[in-house]
């Protein structure tokens, strides 16, 4: 695979330019896309990194046999030596700047955690927040414009717009973390509630529209819950509190087993029996003589 792999001093398909330790360069993503009929072979750039502004369509990157689903609008970050390519529709919407690493280095990668955060492929998806990655298109158009211009100070202020540019991804991404864990954080809570309901009454026969109630959440937002901390379903979780409680009985009574399905609230003896024979494998007369 070495002998394959395309190695670019440049831009993609380039071999004979060398980027100066201030390059930048825009391009609209079709430009050269469309040439190579949408699909950008795996490759790497040795002295060179690219910010991919995703506006609109849809694309897959890869990257070391990993796929990554890709939709604007989405910021894809690839650092320089990093194997990388790309499958686009051709609805496809957005720029690329390429630029020498000199620019996320100067002046952004100041922590340790900013450094980490700049050395591996990073996709910001920005979802329904449209409004906040206009704002990082306004900083790119920006810095076209002063590309363009022949203003003092040129290359000092464009430092200050990669330095805004750079820390303004940064801060969603840290935003985008924030949300994240409150979301989790608030999903725990509200499984840990519906763990603790179920254990105090899981006799009383209460449905699982019951539990949600008790939440102030719907049903639907209680089994999202449920399989996204376990993998399983509420009704699943409230069995097996039941069958944990009917096995104490099977094997520390001798009541029968109708009364340990009537113990239970399960007043039908037979459907008591199928759902411990669906979580244990055997019934209940034959796990209490085993």
């Amino acid at each position: 695979m070495a002998d394959k792999l395309k190695v670019f001093n440049g831009l993609y398909g380039d071999q004979t330019f060398s980027p100066l330790f201030d390059f930048i360069h825009i391009e609209l993503l079709e430009t050269r896309s469309k040439t190579y009929n949408w699909e950008i072979q795996e490759h790497l750039h040795t002295d060179l990194v690219q910010l991919f502004l995703i506006e609109e369509g849809k694309g897959v990157l890869f990257s070391e046999k990993i796929e990554y689903v890709i939709q604007g609008p989405t910021i894809v970050f690839i650092p320089s030596n990093t194997l990388h390519g790309f499958r686009f529709t051709d609805t496809l919407k957005g720029e690329v700047i390429t630029l020498a690493p000199s620019f996320v280095q100067n002046g952004f990668l100041q922590t340790d955690k900013n450094k980490n955060d700049f050395e591996q492929i990073d996709i910001i998806d920005f979802g329904n927040l449209r409004l906040v990655f206009k704002e990082i298109i306004v900083l790119k158009n920006s810095i076209k414009t002063e590309l363009l211009a022949n203003n003092t100070e040129k290359q000092a202020f464009l430092n200050l717009l990669f330095k805004t540019l750079f820390f303004g991804i940064f801060r969603f991404k840290n935003i985008q973390n924030i949300l994240q864990n409150d979301a989790q954080n608030k999903t725990l809570k509200y499984f840990k509630a519906f763990q603790e309901n179920v254990l105090k009454n899981y006799k009383e026969s209460k449905s699982i529209a019951d539990y949600a109630r008790d939440l102030g959440i719907s049903t639907m937002h209680l089994n999202r819950i449920c399989r996204s901390v376990l993998n399983k379903s509420p009704i699943q979780i409230v069995h097996e509190q039941l069958i944990l409680n009917a096995k104490k009985y099977l094997l520390n009574t001798s009541y029968s087993i109708s009364e340990i399905a009537y113990f239970l609230n399960m007043s039908d003896p037979a459907y008591f029996t199928r759902v411990f024979k669906k979580n244990v494998g055997v019934s209940p007369k034959e796990f209490r003589k085993n």
